[in-house]
């Protein structure tokens, strides 16, 4: 099984280097490494280059994290490919224990991800315990995305299935998800993480502009309104939760904040 690391990144030269450091840790031979970086104007390029010569670099010009991706995995050749944003490490039994869920005959496998969160301090788990299911995912993850793109692997023929990321500004891995979970099941790693995320300033998840959220809203909406499996009730929640977020948003600064207040008001 030929297994590809896509990387997108952007202006993360240190962060990047942790990120594929941690690749080449794993207890798993021959894993084939991508990096799309998404038009840095750091010295990225030069020092991957330098310190990882067997690495497949992809150049883009500020495309954004869905089309670097999908970049990345039009550059790579695995069969199976898994995913680490440039912010994020894999522990050491990542790729051996998403290799186990494969092997079960799962077209996408996902795992638990330890969240650092260095802005409010302490740590979570994505999925939480009450999430980590494993089977048709479809309805859980209207109810929220309860993984990361980090956590996850997913055969070329799924990912060619859905097309891939889509080209929007905010919520791409939702959307991702969703179209997956629409046609394939999950399998599970188990609760166990397997993946170290950090919530940081410059992470994606921090809402330096909150009305992200709202667009993030509207992507899943206009997917659904697509989307055969959907029904008029989940349309009318992502009315209803476009409605009750605008009213609210500017009490949170990352994306987690909003998940805890969902959960408190009983949206979801």
């Amino acid at each position: 099984m030929q297994i590809s690391c896509i990387i997108p990144t952007r202006n993360r030269c240190r962060m990047v280097l942790d990120a594929i450091e941690s690749i080449k840790q794993q207890h798993y031979s021959g894993l084939e490494i991508v990096v799309a970086d998404d038009g840095s104007t750091d010295n990225t390029r030069t020092v991957v280059r330098a310190r990882y010569p067997e690495a497949i670099l992809v150049r883009l010009d500020g495309a954004g994290p869905g089309p670097a991706r999908n970049a990345g995995v039009s550059a790579a050749s695995g069969d199976f490919l898994m995913f680490l944003d440039s912010d994020d490490t894999w522990l050491e039994n990542h790729v051996r224990e998403l290799r186990k869920v494969l092997d079960r005959g799962f077209q996408v496998a996902y795992g638990t991800t330890r969240t650092v969160d260095e802005i409010s301090s302490g740590e979570f788990l994505i999925p939480a315990e009450e999430e980590m299911i494993e089977g048709d995912c479809f309805e859980a993850l209207l109810r929220w995305c309860f993984l990361v793109p980090s956590s996850i692997a997913v055969s070329r023929h799924a990912f060619s299935a859905v097309n891939g990321f889509d080209d929007v500004d905010s919520g791409e891995d939702w959307l991702f998800f969703l179209k997956l979970a629409a046609r394939f099941h999950f399998g599970f790693a188990g609760p166990s993480p397997i993946t170290i995320r950090k919530l940081h300033r410059g992470s994606l998840c921090f809402l330096n502009e909150r009305k992200k959220l709202l667009a993030m809203i509207n992507q899943v909406f206009n997917l659904l309104q697509k989307e055969p499996r959907a029904t008029a009730a989940h349309r009318n929640h992502f009315a209803r939760l476009h409605e009750w977020t605008a009213s609210n948003m500017d009490q949170w600064s990352t994306v987690q904040d909003w998940y805890l207040a969902l959960l408190r008001e009983k949206i979801i």
